[in-house]
C-alpha cells in the first residue's frame, strides 16, 4: 500500500507535464488537419478520426466488462451529436483560417462553459463571469479587427469565423453535458457515445461523397486520430488532481504550439496585436475557472 501511494504521488507530480504533453499532441491534430489536401472532405476526416476513436474506447470498455449502452441514453446521444458537431466545426475552422487564429477561438469554451452552466445547471452567474466574458471578447477583436489581419496580410471570411464560435459553442454545451452525465454513467461509456453518435450519422454522408485517400494523406489521417486519443490520454490523466485555474492556464499551450506550425509550416505572422489579444483571452480563461474554485 506504501509503494501504491508513493507511485500515486509520483504520478501527480507529473500532472503539469501530461497537460503539456496533451496540448502539444492536441496541437499536432490540428496540425495534420491543416496538411491533409482539400479535395479530402472533413467529414470524412472527423469519420475516420471518430472510428478510431470508437475502436480503441470499445476495447478499454470490453476489458473493464463495462455495459456500453449506458443509462441516460438520450442525454449520452445528445453528448455525441454536440461533439460531433464542434469537431466538424473546429475542423473546417482549421482548414480555412490561419492555425495561430482558429485555435485562438477555439479556446474560448471555457467562458461558454460558465454561461451555460448558469442557464442550464443552474450554476450562479457573478460578476467574475461577466467580467471574464468583456475581456476575452475584447481579446478576440484585437485579434480579428481588419486592421490587425490587413497587418498580417490575412483575410478571413465572417462565414469561417462564425464556424469557428460555433466550435466553440457546442464545444461548451458538451462539456456541460458530461459534467451531468457524470453523475450516473461511467466515464468510458460517455467517451464511446461521441465517436459512436459521429460514426453512425456520418457514414451515409461519407459513402455518398466519398475521396480515396492516397498513402501521404492516409499518414496525416492516421496522425488526427493518434495524436487525438494521445491528447485525451494525457489530459485525463493530467487533470486528475490539479487546481481548473492551473489546468487551464497549461492547456492553453495549445495556442502557443499551434501559432509555432502556423508560422513553421504555413508563413503565418505573429505580431504584437496577437500576442495581446491571445493573453486577453487567456485572462478571460482564467477568471473564469477561478470563480468556479471559488464556488466549491
Amino acid at each position: 500500500m506504501l509503494k501504491i501511494a508513493k507511485l500515486e504521488k509520483k504520478t501527480d507530480s507529473f500532472n503539469r507535464f501530461n497537460l503539456v504533453f496533451a496540448s502539444l499532441f492536441f496541437s499536432l491534430m490540428t496540425l495534420c488537419v491543416k496538411n491533409v489536401d482539400k479535395r479530402i472532405p472533413i467529414l470524412e476526416l472527423v469519420f475516420f478520426r471518430s472510428l478510431l476513436s470508437l475502436m480503441i474506447t470499445l476495447i478499454v470498455i470490453k476489458i473493464k466488462n463495462i455495459s456500453p449502452l449506458g443509462k441516460n441514453r438520450s442525454l449520452l446521444i445528445l453528448r455525441g451529436v454536440l461533439g460531433t458537431s464542434a469537431l466538424v466545426c473546429i475542423f473546417f475552422a482549421i482548414r480555412n483560417m490561419p492555425l495561430s487564429i482558429s485555435t485562438v477561438i477555439q479556446y474560448t469554451y471555457p467562458i461558454f462553459i460558465s454561461i451555460f452552466a448558469g442557464i442550464l445547471l443552474n450554476e450562479k452567474i457573478s460578476s467574475n463571469l461577466i467580467f471574464a466574458l468583456i475581456i476575452g471578447w475584447l481579446g478576440i477583436l484585437v485579434i480579428l479587427n481588419p486592421s490587425q489581419l490587413s497587418i498580417i496580410n490575412v483575410e478571413i471570411d465572417s462565414l469561417w469565423v462564425s464556424v469557428a464560435f460555433l466550435g466553440s459553442i457546442c464545444t461548451a454545451l458538451a462539456y456541460v453535458t458530461v459534467k451531468k452525465l457524470a453523475y450516473t454513467e461511467d466515464i468510458y461509456v460517455i467517451i464511446e457515445y461521441f465517436p459512436l453518435v459521429s460514426s453512425i450519422t456520418l457514414l451515409p454522408i461519407v459513402v455518398i461523397n466519398w475521396v480515396t485517400p492516397n498513402w501521404n494523406e492516409l499518414l496525416w489521417i492516421f496522425g488526427i486520430g493518434l495524436f487525438t486519443q494521445l491528447g485525451q490520454t494525457f489530459l485525463t490523466i493530467g487533470l486528475k488532481n490539479l487546481p481548473a485555474t492551473e489546468a487551464s492556464t497549461i492547456n492553453y499551450l495549445q495556442v502557443l504550439f499551434g501559432s509555432i506550425w502556423g508560422v513553421l509550416f504555413f508563413s503565418e505572422i505573429i505580431n504584437f496585436n496577437f500576442l495581446l489579444g491571445s493573453l486577453l483571452v487567456l485572462l478571460g480563461t482564467i477568471v473564469t475557472t477561478t470563480k468556479k474554485i471559488k464556488k466549491t
